[in-house]
């Protein structure tokens, strides 16, 4: 058999050249599908820069769904050396007058002067606590009373032979780094102490109480020398007292505890430098200056301005990859890569439809045709109201003079139709929140249960004290006074009442038996005993004659004592439990003190502190209990006493009606001396369909699903309504999320899809490609066969005429 070299070379034909012409004509489908895998590729492409203009658009108006994006103001004042005043977005536009009469200050307190920085001065225990000195208007210091600050815990220094100097003692509170700071003044005449409060305001005034291990903690010896109480031994100095800052606004009286005040007038900040000058030379009124707050109406236009570009970006964008140019003689028709894509086109009517939306009730502004701001291409009537006109290309478009007019008229609700927004018609309930399900519209708000918190109730305390100084009351009913003598006791409100009304009773000028009725309650907010009584008259028909007067009893004297037996005790505020918390020791004036303290030392514990826990400890002289409430409201609001103390020496339960119990996982039956009230929902109603509940956090259903209100009512009832709008940059920015959003988003998933057709051209490419090359190698044996016949046959005609030419002729 003949062989070959070469494939043609048996049969001189370009045989390679042939299968290649045969196997162009066998791949011509392969290249229709890689022109087909190559338009989705440009189409993953397109969707990226849809998907990173629609990101971008989404960016741009994070900032305009805020309210202060669009609600700039200035604030000015006339008279720029008593004050300086800055506002923000809720600052309302207006004038108001200011009048300076206090500037807040620190509480200085300086002690004698000594020698030395190192002068001893005895040993024991300073215990330093920040609260308000009431003078009752008078001069003298005889009738001053102290009341703790709640917010400050009282802290105490151990003053041993190792810092019983006036440098030691500086150094020891300043070491404490509380509310109080401590120096050393040298004045020429020796070496004084002085106490600064850190904080100014009349509630950060200084009391220093002494245990002085001498025995006397009052006199001028010893550590006592320190001893500072604003309501007993002054054995400091006050060189400038603990101040508020007081002014008027139109006219209003105003105190705050600092020259920075930030909650007078909404928005508005205003730092107090000087008191104001006297209306004129020898005056004893002030002169008032003016502050003017305005609106920055071309931080408004602006605003709106940057939208409008913004969408016209995105809309450029969406119209490049979806475009058609059609042919000519000269040129081919072209169409981007998304031409007639059913995606972009949703894209464009969703983002169309919302700025389209109209706004709801509520809401001056009904769309934003009404400031001016419409899509290219269509007409509208006078009031922006599309009715009709040729396709439109999908850019927004911006008539200047109609927006003008609408900013300098209503600058907040241009605003509104761009942000979310809500209005309450009740300082009672606030606009929290709505979502892209929520409807615009006017609900109306029914509160069915209030919000509530979990409280804790101690046993009834005798905190009132009658003695020979306030044992004997004059009672004045129908005209005819009588005094009557009270036993002394310690009483609660509810013993005392019952005692007033018993010597009424027996003293026959006030009452007569089978004809009057005696009732005696304890007024809680003015502190007096209501007393009233009514009295049959005898005649037909029998007419009641009714008699009434507030009778005050104020407590004798009664310090409460805090000692080693009864100051500690442990809490479990909504599960968190409290490390032991130490109550100062020492004697406190009054229940309201002792409630501070608690309050204070409770709130400053670190395992609270770090979980965001607090509670409210308040003394009610209703009930004369120690209350307990948790801060957070609602069912999830736990609080509870889990210790007090050493149980067989604890002296809590008679001194401060406190004792192990509150809220429990598990019932345990009646509660035995306190009370629990555990915390509730705010329960109510939205647009008149059932709200749920969590805290004082109520979240409409129905049409008004994901309307969130705070609600601080705390009664039930009706309190108004509240007008909901979502706004343009909210609504585009939920949309624009299920448009973005990875895996879920409308763009990824015309990704995905085009991706899978991707990947199945791929697999249908391999098999082509697999039996191309199985027809290329048949064509290539095929052919092979054919020249090596070809060969043999050239070989063999050779050979014959050879054979031929050799015979003899």
């Amino acid at each position: 058999m003949a062989g070959i070299s070469s494939l043609g070379s048996g049969s001189g034909m370009d045989l390679s050249g042939l299968i290649d012409k045969l196997m162009t004509a066998e791949k011509a489908p392969l290249k229709d599908l890689l022109l087909k895998e190559a338009s989705y590729q440009a189409k993953i492409s397109a969707y990226g820069s849809v998907k990173s203009a629609l990101s971008a658009f989404q960016t741009s108006l994070k900032n305009l769904s805020s309210v202060q994006t669009f609600r700039s103001t200035t604030a000015t004042l006339a008279d720029s050396s008593i004050a300086t005043v800055t506002s923000n977005s809720l600052a309302q536009p207006g004038s108001y007058s200011l009048e300076v009469s206090q500037l807040a200050q620190n509480q200085k307190l300086t002690s004698n002067a000594f020698s030395s920085i190192n002068t001893g001065l005895g040993t024991g225990t300073l215990t330093i606590q920040l609260g308000t000195v009431d003078k009752h208007d008078t001069d003298a210091t005889s009738d001053d009373t102290f009341t703790a600050n709640a917010k400050k815990p009282s802290f105490s220094i151990d003053i041993t032979s190792k810092n019983n100097t006036l440098a030691g003692v500086r150094d020891a509170i300043n070491l404490a780094n509380q509310g109080v700071s401590a120096s050393i003044l040298n004045d020429g005449t020796g070496s004084r102490l002085v106490l600064t409060s850190k904080d100014s305001g009349a509630e950060n005034s200084i009391k220093v109480s002494v245990i002085d291990a001498d025995g006397n903690s009052t006199d001028t010896a010893g550590l006592s020398v320190l001893a500072y109480d604003p309501a007993g031994a002054r054995n400091l100095i006050e060189t400038q007292a603990a101040k508020d800052a007081k002014f008027k606004i139109d006219g209003i009286n105003v105190s705050k505890p600092t020259n920075s005040v930030t909650d007078a007038i909404q928005g508005l900040t205003i730092n107090l430098t000087k008191v104001s000058s006297p209306t004129s030379t020898g005056a004893t009124t002030l002169a008032p200056t003016t502050i003017t707050i305005g609106s920055d109406l071309s931080g408004l236009k602006d605003s709106i301005k940057g939208f409008i570009k913004s969408y016209n970006e995105l809309n450029k964008t969406l119209k490049d990859v979806s475009s058609y140019t059609p042919g000519n003689a000269t040129t081919s028709a072209k169409a981007a890569p998304l031409n007639g894509d059913s995606a972009i086109r949703s894209i464009q009517n969703q983002m169309r439809a919302v700025v389209n939306e109209m706004q709801g009730e509520g809401s001056y502004f009904k769309s934003l045709s009404d400031i001016g701001v419409s899509f290219s291409g269509y007409q509208t009537d006078a009031k922006g109201t599309i009715i009709g006109g040729a396709t439109p290309k999908g850019d927004l478009s911006l008539n200047e003079a109609k927006l003008q007019v609408a900013i300098a008229s209503h600058p907040g609700d241009v605003a509104n139709l761009f942000t979310v927004n809500g209005i309450s018609s009740s300082n009672q309930v606030t606009f929290l929140a709505g979502s892209l399900a929520t409807q615009s519209g006017k609900y109306a708000v029914e509160v069915t249960t209030p919000a509530s918190q979990a409280k804790y109730s101690g046993s009834a305390l005798s905190f009132l004290k009658v003695d020979a100084t306030n044992n004997t009351k004059n009672v004045t009913l129908g005209g005819v006074s009588a005094s009557i003598a009270i036993d002394n006791n310690d009483y609660t409100t509810e013993s005392l009442a019952a005692q007033i009304k018993s010597k009424i009773e027996a003293d026959l000028t006030l009452f007569t038996s089978g004809t009057d009725t005696i009732k005696v309650e304890f007024n809680k907010l003015n502190k007096n005993f209501d007393i009233s009584r009514e009295r049959t008259i005898a005649g037909s028909p029998a007419t009641i004659q009714k008699d009434s007067m507030a009778l005050s009893v104020a407590s004798a004297p009664k310090p409460i004592t805090i000692d080693e037996n009864n100051k500690t005790l442990l809490v479990s505020v909504d599960g968190v439990n409290s490390q032991i918390i130490t109550l100062g020791k020492g004697s406190y004036a009054t229940m309201a003190d002792l409630a501070a303290e608690m309050q204070s030392k409770i709130n400053s514990d670190t395992s609270l502190v770090k979980a965001g826990k607090t509670v409210g400890v308040a003394f009610n002289e209703a009930t004369s209990q120690f209350d307990l409430s948790s801060g957070l409201y609602g069912k999830d609001s736990k609080i509870k006493i889990t210790g007090v103390g050493n149980s067989t020496t604890s002296t809590s339960a008679a001194t401060l009606g406190l004792v192990i119990g509150g809220y429990s996982d598990t019932s345990s039956g009646p509660t035995v001396g306190y009370t629990y009230t555990a915390g509730a929902d705010v329960e109510g109603l939205i647009g008149g369909e059932k709200a749920k509940g969590s805290g004082q956090a109520l979240t409409g259903t129905g049409a008004s699903e994901g309307l969130s209100l705070i609600v601080t009512a705390s009664t039930k009832g009706d309190y108004g309504s509240v007008s909901f709008n979502r706004g343009v940059a909210f609504a585009l920015d939920k949309l624009l999320d299920s448009m973005v959003k990875d895996r879920t988003g409308l763009v990824a998933k015309q990704t995905e899809g085009v991706t899978n057709s991707i990947a199945q051209l791929g697999e249908k490419r391999v098999r082509m490609n697999r039996q191309y090359d199985a027809t290329e190698a048949l064509y290539r044996k095929q052919f092979t066969a054919m020249d090596i016949a070809i060969a043999t046959m050239r070989n063999t005609s050779s050979n014959l005429t050879a054979q031929l030419a050799s015979l003899p002729k």
